[in-house]
């Protein structure tokens, strides 16, 4: 019989492009129609594929081979610093089709490309079909954050032997006696005795106490409940025999392996060979959650810096749980932000009682990317004190600041290291009455030397973490009634935001350094926040928070609700793959806690790192044309 050459195509075509978002995501049915309907199409280096004067936009078009080049036709773009280059699988013409209207980029083959193309009825019945494909469309970047959150946790999950569980040991994790019974007990009793001690497995042992077989929540389904079994027949005729049985002397990471080569959820554990306890999937991934609740508690009792140091270590391993399960970056980061502040709090009080110097009249402020809300693993100390005008004598100033070197030196020890350029509440200018502060901001606003600059950028993103929070709320009112007006201060400060730009190749994806690397922090996170700073002081908005100013400033600036939710995406996935990095090792040396190889992602996470870093150039983009710069 002939081979059916077209079938193989259409075959061969849906594989490809399975391989990439959001095609991996959509079912057979409509990545067959895809296939069925897509031409291929050539392009050399050099030619046009798209463009503005082509007119309404007839097509959608998939990079099969090759790269193509995009380019906005924008005045103040002329640097080219808005151009992006699109790698195989990635889309182009989408949100024209959606929008029926001409694309608003030129894209240019910058090798010679062969394309995947599908006609605009072709586009929009696909749409219609595949919901995976039709999200991607409507909103790409929260489309992409989800999938890359999703592949994260699969990782996650697949990979719980080897974190903390690993040498835990079985018997440790037997929290209750086993529930067992003989062989030859009726099915009934054994299921009896599953649903009154709550549990989802019934041991079948022999007068040894030996185990012969077992009998889950899983068996019951399809053993007995749609099969129809007699409760009167013997257990043994039902269970699972022998048993995957594992000795009470090894470890959590032993029995994470065995389940995972056996596809099953519980393991017998064994103590000289008698029954000693079951062990589930559930048990081990309990070993991952660290409580939040306890932490807490722990942190209030903690009288001392080893109970400091304990809830520091406990507050990093609730970082890589939360993390490995898919929480994105601003609910993980303002949750362990939360559980710091705790900390903090409790060794500022701690140390405030040793040095009798209530608080209060006087608060503990957190700088920089604490006071944003922002902080990642690798993270140093910034941090000040405001006091009341009224204690603002030499006595009081010299028993402050002795407090604030035991604070500094205590939070040093739990793991957050001093800041190298002395931006501590130990600092005598950073200990000052709420006058001086106010009279520093009004000076750097009205004064932007590099020196102003600089301190505005970090100390602008300052808030509370304990004492009496009115005097720092008196500063956020200060700053918000003198900074709009400064439009010389934002100028400059506009200037600075735009001296890092986003990583985007020319002819690569990325422009890496001679390492193959890219810093997430100064070309991508910090082009964001910086950018939001600015929004953020010239429109009044006293937030710290870089997505709380997107989302506040964003409306009075004319942004989109799709442009402001597309900026905050790429904030947030930028700060996640920041933690991931320094979570697996990037840590090993400061200077490399945020560096990045790009190539070395998943197509996932590659593609939205990649919208990521353009979102931050379209940020750029409004400050260069607000800013005339």
């Amino acid at each position: 019989m002939a081979r059916d050459t077209t079938s193989d195509l259409i075959h061969a075509i849906a594989e490809r492009l399975a391989a990439f978002p959001p095609f991996d995501g959509m079912d057979a049915a409509a990545l067959a129609y895809l296939a069925r309907h897509t031409e291929v199409t050539y392009h050399p280096e050099g030619a046009e594929i798209l463009a503005p004067a082509s007119g309404l936009t007839a097509f959608l078009y998939i990079v099969k081979q090759g790269a193509v080049r995009v380019r906005h036709p924008m005045p103040w773009l002329a640097d080219g610093s808005d151009a992006l280059v699109l790698g195989a699988g990635e889309c182009f013409s989408i949100a024209a089709l959606m929008e029926k209207r001409a694309v608003t980029g030129t894209y240019v083959a910058a090798d010679d490309t062969f394309c995947y193309r599908l006609t605009r009825d072709h586009f929009d019945r696909l749409v219609e079909m595949s919901a995976p494909f039709r999200e991607f469309c409507t909103d790409r970047m929260a489309a992409l954050l989800r999938q890359s959150r999703a592949l994260l946790a699969r990782q996650y999950a697949a990979g719980v032997a080897e974190r903390q569980s690993a040498l835990t040991s079985l018997r440790s994790l037997l929290r209750r006696p086993p529930v067992s019974c003989a062989a030859d007990a009726p099915l009934k009793t054994a299921l009896e005795l599953m649903h009154v001690n709550k549990v989802g497995s019934v041991v079948a042992v022999d007068e040894a106490h030996q185990p012969l077989g077992i009998l889950t929540e899983h068996d019951v389904l399809g053993r007995v409940t749609l099969a129809g079994a007699d409760l009167a027949a013997p257990l043994r005729s039902i269970m699972t025999a022998p048993p995957i049985c594992l000795e009470a002397d090894g470890t959590a990471n032993d029995a994470a392996l065995v389940m995972a080569r056996h596809g099953i959820r519980h393991v017998v554990i064994t103590a000289s060979r008698r029954l000693a306890g079951v062990i589930t999937e559930r048990d081990l991934f309990a070993l991952q959650r660290v409580s939040i609740r306890q932490i807490n508690r722990d942190i209030e009792s903690a009288a001392g810096l080893a109970g400091f140091q304990q809830a520091a270590r406990d507050i990093r391993g609730l970082t890589e749980g939360l993390l490995g399960q898919g929480v994105g970056a601003a609910q993980l980061m303002s949750m362990i932000c939360a559980l710091n502040d705790t900390l903090t709090r409790r060794i500022v009080e701690y140390e405030a009682a040793a040095a009798d110097v209530p608080i209060g009249n006087w608060c503990w402020l957190a700088f920089g990317s604490e006071g944003r809300i922002e902080q990642t693993l690798a993270t140093d100390q910034d941090n000040g004190i405001v006091f009341a005008d009224a204690e603002d004598s030499v006595a009081f100033r010299t028993r402050l600041l002795a407090c604030a070197s035991r604070v500094n030196e205590t939070l040093d020890a739990c793991g957050f290291p001093l800041c190298e350029g002395g931006i501590m509440a130990r600092n005598p200018e950073l200990c000052l009455p709420l006058a001086a502060w106010r009279e520093c901001f009004s000076g750097w606003i009205a004064h932007p030397n590099e020196t102003a600059l600089l301190k505005a950028s970090i100390f602008f993103d300052f808030r509370a973490i304990t004492g009496n929070a009115s005097l720092a709320d008196a500063l956020h009112e200060h700053l918000v009634t003198v900074a709009p007006p400064g439009r010389s201060f934002q100028y400059h400060l506009a200037r600075i935001a735009l001296e890092s730009t986003p990583p985007l190749g020319l002819v690569r994806e990325f422009a890496v350094d001679q390492e193959g690397q890219l810093d997430l922090k100064k070309s991508g996170a910090r082009i964001i926040i910086d950018a939001a700073r600015v929004f953020a002081l010239a429109h009044g908005v006293a937030a710290t928070n870089t997505v709380q100013r997107l989302r506040m400033a964003g409306p009075t600036m004319n942004m989109s609700l799709g442009e402001i939710e597309a900026a905050v995406s790429a904030f947030d996935f930028l700060q996640t793959l920041r933690l991931r990095h320094q979570q697996h090792g990037g840590l090993t040396t400061r200077a490399r806690a945020n560096q990045i190889d790009p190539y070395g992602l998943n197509a996932v996470d590659r593609r939205m790192l990649k919208e990521s870093l353009r979102q931050a150039g379209h940020l750029q983009s409004r400050l260069k044309l607000d800013y005339q710069l």
